[in-house]
């Protein structure tokens, strides 16, 4: 009888030490699938290859550096957004596996579709300043691109138009509605097709980097952390703007806040190409598309956008001189790399010269 007493007592005791056994696995397979949570989360298909499985890159041949970012010859991951507890770490491990870096960048001039819906919340405490540049560029770069790929969709319409009514041809009720709409969102009263020609363009890539990196301290500003707001732009209309902590008695002016990154860039484009205080920017920008070789200058760009701060020259000066202390001429070349391993505007138009 007390064998078969302690016998009893001996198997309770292994089935409580079996279960405390497993609940600790469980807590550390939990625990290790919270600190290994992906950087990304795909906003498209989810069939596309998973970030973890890209062969990193290497500054070699360009068909490497291709190969690299689309994995082997497939598609490169698409639109895809941060979690909001993905780190800065993280999201910067996530890009170099597919060999998005500044270097290749600068050198192939190509960029994936890889869209940052926000900033990562401790973007901030990156304390090398040259690295918060770094990524800032490369978390900017492609929203930019983008933007421009857009407006360059519908300045190719509108030059088809232009073409029609060159030609004598009488446009179609649905390119008059065409051309009413675009009136409207560029701030024209009516419709007139040269007009249009001067405001539907692209921003350089160059200006809008600088003026994103000044306006939001390159990504580390209350702005651009809580309002996606990288460029500064100011609402007297929105309740959903922040206030300036620095707001001088009696204003009531707001800066503008977004839902995501993209949408504020987007803002920040047609502000340049509706805004009645920048017809010089679009002027200027009219005469270099036209010239030869019709190269869009945004450092000499910048000196037009004096009415898009207080400060005037000086803010012209600081936005010149960020384009050329970080070499971001260079990016007003670059382009998105499509799935045939070749840049999607490279092989149909260059933004420089969609019209050509």
């Amino acid at each position: 009888m007390f064998t078969a007493k302690w016998l009893g007592v001996w198997r309770a005791l292994s089935f409580e030490y079996a279960a405390l056994i497993f609940t600790a696995l469980s807590i550390g397979a939990l625990y290790a699938f919270v600190l290994f949570e992906p950087a990304f989360v795909p906003l498209q298909s989810t069939k596309q290859k998973s970030q973890s499985e890209l062969a990193p890159a290497r500054l070699g041949s360009q068909t490497d550096w291709q190969q690299a970012m689309q994995g082997k010859n497939k598609p490169a991951i698409g639109v895809v957004g941060a979690t909001s507890n993905a780190s800065t770490y993280r999201i910067k491990n996530a890009f170099d596996r597919i060999g998005y870096k500044t270097d290749n960048t600068r050198w192939y001039l190509e960029v994936p579709r890889n869209f940052m819906a926000t900033l990562p919340k401790d973007f901030p405490k990156l304390r090398g300043p040259t690295e918060r540049k770094n990524v800032f560029i490369i978390m900017m770069l492609p929203l930019v691109l983008h933007t421009n790929e857009l407006i360059l969709k519908t300045r190719a319409k509108l030059k088809v138009l232009q073409l029609e009514k060159a030609s004598g041809k009488t446009l179609s009720i649905k390119a008059q509605d065409f051309l009413e709409k675009l009136a409207s969102d560029y701030g024209l009263g009516t419709p007139n097709i040269e007009k249009l020609m001067k405001r539907v363009d692209i921003i350089p890539p160059s200006l809008a980097l600088a003026q994103s990196a000044e306006e939001s301290g390159w990504g580390t500003s209350r702005f651009a952390r809580e309002g996606n707001a990288l460029f500064g732009q100011r609402t007297w209309r929105s309740t959903t703007g922040l206030v300036p902590k620095k707001r001088k008695k009696g204003q009531k002016f707001k800066v503008r806040t977004f839902d995501h990154l993209l949408d504020g860039v987007k803002a920040y484009a047609q502000n340049l190409n509706a805004n009645l205080f920048y017809s010089d920017f679009r002027e200027k920008r009219a005469a270099m598309r036209n010239s030869n070789p019709g190269t869009i200058d945004g450092i000499k760009l910048a000196a037009t956008l004096l009415r898009y701060s207080e400060r005037g020259p000086d803010y012209i000066a600081t936005i010149q001189k960020i384009i050329r202390i970080n070499s971001l001429a260079v990016f007003d070349e670059a382009r998105f790399l499509d799935k045939l391993g070749r840049t999607r505007e490279g092989s149909m138009e260059n933004s420089s010269s969609p019209d050509t």
